[in-house]
């Protein structure tokens, strides 16, 4: 006798299901960049030269995904071209930059939290420069994301001992990446991201590869131990490669606005991982408790919100 088969109804959870899991999936994959990167740079990297072998890889393996999938779709225009170099220096990369030494001073827990200011940042640009909405939800979103940063870098505490400029670089990583989300809505609707990606972390690498170069990091490459190398071909893997298509699959299925809302698990996992991989870098409970309220804004800036908006693109 064979099985009954599934209506409608039953479908659609069963999709909606799959796109959830996917989507958690990714989070979990995403929140790995930050032990991958501290664990590289305990054995010999540094910033701007894993950055830039970082992306040249991650560049490759998009390219290649893109043209499996479908070649057309890395054919670009020279304004494309452009606006790829934009995202790269005043977005993508610039975030990528302040977020692995941000990393170094101040922890993957911390960083990370800062770094989910970006979605409030993206409504105040979108409000400010694209004369979007900026509803009494979006307000009270943005107060809860910075009380909550508050917390997590200690400024009400008698002697506050967070790093200053730790604390600057993650918030310029979310800065970047709020930047990166509003100059790549528009290309979105006509580029697949996997190429946006390609020929961002392409322009990326030459970028900080000519930087590295010219400071004399690049040659520090020499001296990186297996591991390290074995950090870079995970943060490849994971948290850029997986992370990405996860997400794009969760997407399909669901809609940006409700991924991204979902993909916020990454901060609850990066604490989690972190506190696991780097003890000392467990946070205290006024800390916990301002991750869990930015957590919450986030959440509230996101849910509901048309697929439309700016903000329902995710970084990557």
């Amino acid at each position: 006798m064979g099985a009954r088969p599934l209506d409608q109804r039953e479908v659609t959870f069963l999709n909606r299901r799959a796109a959830t899991g996917a989507v958690i999936a990714s989070a979990a994959c995403f929140a790995t960049l930050g032990i991958l990167t501290k664990w590289a740079f305990q054995h010999g990297a540094e910033p701007m030269s894993l950055l830039a072998v970082r992306f040249a890889l991650a560049a490759t393996v998009m390219g290649v995904a893109q043209a499996v999938r479908d070649p057309q779709g890395l054919k670009v225009t020279r304004g494309d071209l452009l606006r790829f170099l934009a995202l790269a220096l005043t977005g993508y990369g610039a975030a990528s930059l302040c977020y692995s030494y941000a990393v170094g001073l101040i922890g993957a827990s911390v960083t990370t939290v800062l770094l989910y200011t970006y979605p409030a940042m993206v409504s105040i640009i979108g409000w400010l420069v694209l004369r979007e909405p900026f509803p009494i939800k979006r307000v009270a979103a943005v107060a809860l994301t910075f009380i909550g940063c508050a917390l997590v870098a200690d400024v009400f505490a008698a002697s506050a001992g967070m790093n200053v400029l730790g604390l600057v670089l993650g918030l310029g990583a979310a800065l970047g990446y709020a930047v990166f989300n509003v100059l790549s809505y528009r290309s979105l609707h006509r580029t697949p991201r996997l190429t946006l990606m390609a020929y961002t972390f392409a322009f990326s690498a030459v970028a900080l590869g000519i930087t590295a170069a010219a400071t004399g990091a690049i040659a520090r490459v020499a001296d990186w131990d297996v591991i390290a190398w074995l950090a870079v071909v995970l943060i490849v893997a994971i948290p850029t490669f997986a992370a990405v298509m996860l997400y794009l699959g969760g997407i399909k299925r669901m809609g940006a606005a409700q991924a991204a809302v979902v993909s916020t698990l990454e901060l609850p996992f990066t604490v989690a991982f972190a506190a696991i991989a780097f003890p000392a870098e467990r946070l205290s409970l006024p800390q916990l408790l301002g991750a869990a309220i930015v957590l919450g804004g986030v959440v509230l800036a996101e849910w509901g919100s048309p697929s439309g908006e700016v903000d329902g693109v995710a970084a990557v």
